[in-house]
């Protein structure tokens, strides 16, 4: 018979490891460069939303403070007196502490001259638009910019706009933070007008790069508005 001779070629154990080695760093730097871009993204998208809703507190409280008459703006300072917290319901409530400074009132051109709290009645309107910048009841670090409007007519204690039954509505996204809100006030013109220094800052809270993103954390704007007073001939 015949002998007949029968060659099996294939990959060494050799091979296989050195191929197997290669394709799991290729899927290594692919699953990081993935998850690099995703955590970008998500940076990115946290960015915009900051910026989205300072645009929109800037352009609500440019729209007050123009549509208003001088007499019915009150700037107040209650920075260490009210705070947010969680009331009945699990709803944001404004809570007030027994010590601290004195809720000044008044209308502008008395005392302060600069404030974290300001009352607005529009043209035309009965009701009172509330603003305020409140701290977290519990935690100093965390800041909210909050409205609310009050029914009808509040006399000469304005603290009652936001007392405790007062329907809070945030300003902001909770993933954004609002480290920073004042306003400041100058005497412009005829004595007939205000200029209205804002100052903010917000900073999202979600931030997945941490510090090795080269972009600013924080969105800061300043803005001024003046009133616009009406004079008649």
């Amino acid at each position: 018979m015949k002998n007949i001779s029968k060659k099996y070629k294939g990959f060494s154990l050799i091979e296989l490891l050195l191929t197997m080695m290669i394709l799991t760093i290729i899927m290594l730097l692919v699953a990081t460069t993935l998850n690099t871009v995703i955590k970008v993204s998500n940076t990115t998208n946290s960015k915009n939303t900051a910026r989205s809703n300072m645009g929109y507190i800037m352009d609500f409280m440019s729209r007050a403070l123009t549509n208003a008459e001088l007499a019915d703006i009150y700037l107040f300072n209650s920075s260490g007196i009210r705070f947010l917290g969680e009331g009945v319901g699990g709803q944001l409530s404004i809570i007030s502490s027994p010590i601290g400074g004195v809720y000044n009132n008044g209308e502008l051109g008395d005392l302060p001259r600069s404030g974290n709290e300001i009352h607005i009645k529009l043209y035309g309107y009965d009701d009172w638009t509330c603003i305020g910048y409140f701290k977290d009841v519990n935690s100093s670090s965390y800041g909210y910019l909050v409205r609310t409007v009050y029914e009808g007519d509040m006399g000469e204690d304005h603290s009652s706009c936001f007392d405790a039954d007062a329907i809070i509505t945030p300003m902001h996204s909770f993933m954004v933070d609002v480290s920073e809100f004042g306003i400041d006030y100058v005497v412009v013109g005829d004595g007939q007008n205000r200029m209205f220094l804002l100052n903010a800052e917000l900073r999202p809270l979600y931030w997945p790069v941490g510090d090795t993103f080269p972009v600013t954390r924080e969105v800061t704007r300043q803005a001024v508005v003046s009133t616009q007073a009406l004079t008649w001939y």
